[in-house]
């Protein structure tokens, strides 16, 4: 009887090593998987990174570049564009984010245009009545109006692009 008892504890001590040999390969094939995943969609999110540094680079040179108030707004929604992305994230600055929206706020709501009619005015109702009554006009303010919403926008692409180039240097 002991023979036969030693015999069916070696046997169960078989078959639980090879459950757990099964177990143990079934975990390092999973675990091999999942590290397979997790490096892909690391290399995703540093190129998607990597992409979107290039074009706060590129943004940032067209700004200081451009002469052109429409061209300028452009960019700066393209900017603002990039920043929501990343706004919020880990590494964040919470004062310099407060900071960056209450600018991009006040950008939006003096920029908005709606079926190409400035909404309460803004910087577009100060450049839309400039072109309308040019004749009415000195080319001193029209000027000045133009450059106003030129250097608005390029401080505001310089805070942005400063703030993301700093975070993404982080990661």
């Amino acid at each position: 009887m002991a023979a036969y008892k030693r015999k069916v504890v070696h046997v169960w001590i078989y078959q639980f090593t090879i459950q757990a040999q099964v177990k143990m390969f079934f975990a390092i094939r999973l675990s091999f998987v999942l590290a397979v995943l997790f490096c892909l969609t690391g290399n995703g999110s540093a190129r998607m990174l990597d992409a979107d540094r290039n074009r706060l680079q590129q943004l940032q040179i067209r700004s200081q570049q451009s002469a052109d108030a429409n061209t300028q707004v452009d960019i700066a929604y393209e900017v603002i564009g990039i920043y929501d992305k990343y706004k919020g994230k880990r590494g964040s600055n919470v004062l310099r984010e407060a900071q960056l929206n209450s600018q991009v706020n006040d950008f939006k709501r003096k920029t908005m245009v709606i079926d190409g009619v400035p909404a309460q005015g803004g910087v577009w109702g100060i450049l839309g009545a400039i072109k309308k009554a040019a004749d009415a006009v000195p080319d001193n303010v029209k000027k000045d109006a133009e450059n106003f919403v030129k250097s608005s926008t390029k401080v505001l692409v310089r805070g942005i692009y400063d703030y993301l180039m700093g975070k993404m240097k982080q990661h």
